[in-house]
């Protein structure tokens, strides 16, 4: 009998966007999910030595009887790798069969991670979240680690949504090929979450199904009641975050309203989200 070339773990999920955008809240839902097993943060330049590892096995086991049993571990050894070099405790669920990580701007490694996915796993999975640049940006503001100015955070704001988009628009019919990578993306606007007057619906709509995982309303409504926001601002700096704009930070934002609203408007007509440039003044109110 041949030894098949892949383990039965179909799927590797990377969770990504911009940092205090819900990639944490989200991850929790999916993780109370028994299906579904995603590690914690991992530096960014620790991707490539994943990437640089598994081609070394790659080359080195490209054939002969070894390559079979090396195929047969791979999926299983890039899921160990992320587990050993994230920053967190390792998650262990051994009834899991779709597994992955949550990073923030790890949009940026999609070369890498395609790389170190496409040998073993079938389906690439990207959820990227998002939340409206002043909200992003005030959140941001209130962590002591951050240290970014505006013209910093509105670029890295709009190379998300850009990147969001390149991968995306980077699908061709070899990514759908029975030998090749699928690769599918999709949003989780934070915003449109917190909106939500149904909640547990809406995760099992927008945060589930694009995973091909199925939660009962039961299963969700439990999520949405148990799961604990332990990254919300307050928890991680002890104090609320500010809600409007300081004049400063509003005369700063709007200064590159051009390059928000064309990044904004490109994201929203590739994915059909309601992203919108908001600038709530703080003197105005």
């Amino acid at each position: 009998m041949p030894v098949p070339q892949r383990l039965p773990l179909e799927t590797f999920v990377v969770l990504c966007g911009m940092p205090r955008c819900g990639t944490r809240q989200f991850a929790d839902f999916l993780n109370a999910h028994p299906r579904l097993c995603l590690q914690g943060e991992i530096r960014s330049a620790l991707v490539g030595t994943i990437r640089a590892t598994l081609e070394a096995g790659d080359r080195a086991y490209a054939s002969g009887y070894a390559a079979s049993y090396y195929r047969q571990k791979r999926a299983q050894g890039a899921i160990d790798l992320f587990a050993l070099l994230s920053k967190a405790k390792r998650l262990t669920k051994p009834g899991a069969d779709i597994h992955g990580f949550k990073c923030p701007q790890m949009e940026r490694q999609s070369a890498a991670i395609a790389a170190i996915a496409r040998p073993a796993f079938r389906r690439l999975a990207w959820l990227h979240c998002v939340r409206n640049p002043a909200d992003c940006w005030l959140s941001l503001k209130a962590m002591p680690w951050f240290s970014d100015g505006m013209d910093q955070f509105v670029e890295r704001y709009c190379n998300s949504l850009d990147q969001a988009r390149a991968i995306a628009d980077a699908r061709s019919p070899h990514d759908l090929a029975p030998d090749g990578l699928e690769t599918a993306i999709s949003p989780l606007d934070l915003d449109a979450f917190i909106a939500a007057a149904n909640k547990p619906a809406w995760l099992g709509r927008h945060l589930f199904a694009p995973l091909g995982v199925v939660a009962s309303e039961e299963e969700l409504a439990r999520f949405v009641a148990t799961v604990d926001n332990r990254n919300a601002t307050e928890r991680a700096t002890g104090g609320a975050r500010a809600k409007l704009l300081c004049s400063e930070d509003h005369a700063a934002m709007a200064r590159h309203a051009t390059r928000l609203d064309m990044a904004i408007a490109g994201y929203n007509a590739r994915f059909g989200t309601t992203l919108a440039l908001r600038l709530p003044l703080a003197e105005a109110a």
